[in-house]
């Protein structure tokens, strides 16, 4: 092969990604790899010291760029079988090949329904990333419920592994923690082997021809016993020399608890033996309007008898603003027992915006919410309150005033980060983090106000630490 083969692909895929229309790659989740990534991705994978032939797999191989990648790295060794739903990308994929002179076998369909057999020794993959509905009747296929497409793509190639096989994945942190994906992490942590993962330092990084937002990574996995430990590597743009670690596998996995995968070995710091916010008495839930399924009750203009409808565009450092003129209807029409039953009561809330990203200077973004009559939180909004997952309570003001203060603090901060792989802070991330006691809350709540600065904040939340 020579040499100049994935700068080639490099340049069809650049040209698929110019030349597609941006609804296109859409509609198919389409994040075509650039040849950086697919070259250290092909770089993951064990040497072979023997001249057997390979045995490969490449899962939405798109145009094809993985696959000639992992044909630089073990020569003419390999073949591989890509499966790629899109049939004109499929055609791409198969001419590249061909002309590289790559073995190859190019089968154009759903790789969740496609007939694979197990028995490979490489499979690597760049799977779209799509939420997967529980009623998907593709989840029947899976060993493990899937929330996403990118996560059952990682079932399927695990699942297609020979003895001793290995596949290298380029897929968003968000697996790696949280309920959602609690059922997959079991289920691929008691057949294979974590070998390995690689960081980048900015989620825009790797993707940016292709608005990916997602902070991704890449992971390896293989048909063995769990090794004992896991090189962990992070590179800060995508040319430079990664920054590379070794750990032992239980520093990393939460073996005792929902087995959260880390970047890096969990540390003693000074939250910990706090009681988590739910062991706390306390609850974090998510707002119940998701606003693009009851069009036919929001409103742009107030009426007499209508609520508001509050999303996180509504809170800004200054506090909390309502109507945002120009932006989504701020009003909510709650008089059918549908919708009465989204509002929130009267009372104290923390209200937490459920977005965030890795460059932003905090990724818990919490303010205080006071309403003086029910309203309604759209879905991008979790916020904490005193009752239960179906029954909402306000909290006690200097409580809410206090908490807001605590979940803004540096040290929270600091924990989210090295336990959470996901752009979102959801409820369940919530609910597990440590708070202090109430009454320390209520004190802090007594020294809230708003404005105040970082400095400030985490001087106040220093002094009710032990």
């Amino acid at each position: 092969m020579a040499p100049s083969a994935l700068m080639t692909a490099e340049r069809t895929r650049s040209n698929v990604v110019a030349t597609t229309a941006e609804a296109t790659r859409s509609d198919y989740s389409q994040y075509l790899t650039p040849y950086q990534t697919a070259k250290l991705a092909a770089s993951m994978f064990s040497d072979v010291e023997s001249d057997r032939m390979l045995r490969c797999l490449d899962l939405g191989a798109g145009t094809g760029i993985l696959s000639v990648a992992l044909a630089e790295r073990y020569g003419g060794r390999m073949g591989v079988d890509c499966i790629e739903l899109d049939p004109e990308l499929a055609a791409i994929c198969d001419d590249e090949l061909a002309r590289l002179e790559v073995r190859h076998r190019v089968v154009v369909g759903d790789a969740l329904m496609a007939p694979i057999e197990p028995g490979y020794d490489r499979v690597i993959l760049n799977p779209p990333y799509r939420k997967m509905a529980a009623g998907d009747v593709r989840q029947a296929g899976l060993p493990a419920r899937s929330p996403n497409l990118y996560s059952a793509f990682m079932m399927v190639a695990l699942w297609a592994l020979a003895p001793g096989g290995e596949c290298v994945a380029i897929v968003p942190r968000s697996w790696t923690n949280g309920q959602y994906f609690q059922q997959f992490r079991a289920w691929a942590l008691s057949k294979c082997s974590l070998d390995a993962m690689h960081v980048y330092g900015s989620r825009t990084e790797i993707f940016a021809d292709t608005n990916v937002l997602q902070e991704t990574m890449l992971v390896r996995f293989s048909k063995r016993p769990q090794s004992p430990t896991v090189r962990v590597s992070e590179s800060q743009v995508k040319d430079g020399e990664p920054v590379v670690h070794e750990y032992a596998f239980d520093e990393l996995v939460d073996v005792e608890g929902d087995l959260t995968v880390r970047m890096t070995p969990a540390e003693r710091g000074p939250l910990d033996g706090m009681a988590t916010l739910k062991a706390s008495g306390l609850c974090a839930s998510t707002g119940k309007v998701v606003d693009f399924r009851s069009r036919e009750v929001l409103r742009r203009e107030f009426e007499p008898g209508l609520n508001r409808l509050i999303y996180a565009r509504n809170f800004t450092a200054e506090g909390f603003e309502h109507p945002v003129d120009g932006y989504k209807p701020q009003w909510i029409d709650c008089s059918s027992e549908k919708f009465a039953k989204q509002l929130i009561p009267a009372g104290s809330y923390v209200v937490v915006k459920r977005f965030s990203s890795k460059e932003e200077t905090r990724r818990v973004k919490a303010h205080v919410l006071d309403l003086d009559e029910p309203q309604a939180l759209e879905n991008h909004l979790n916020y904490v309150h005193a009752g239960t997952p179906r029954r909402t309570a306000p909290l006690d003001p200097a409580l809410a005033r206090g908490l807001a203060l605590w979940l803004s603090s540096t040290e929270v901060d600091a924990w989210f980060r090295a336990r959470s792989g996901s752009t979102q802070v959801n409820a369940s991330d919530l609910n597990a983090m440590p708070v202090p006691s109430a009454d320390q809350l209520v004190e802090l709540g007594g020294r809230w106000s708003l404005g105040l600065s970082q400095e400030e904040v985490d001087g106040l939340c220093l002094s009710v630490l032990p």
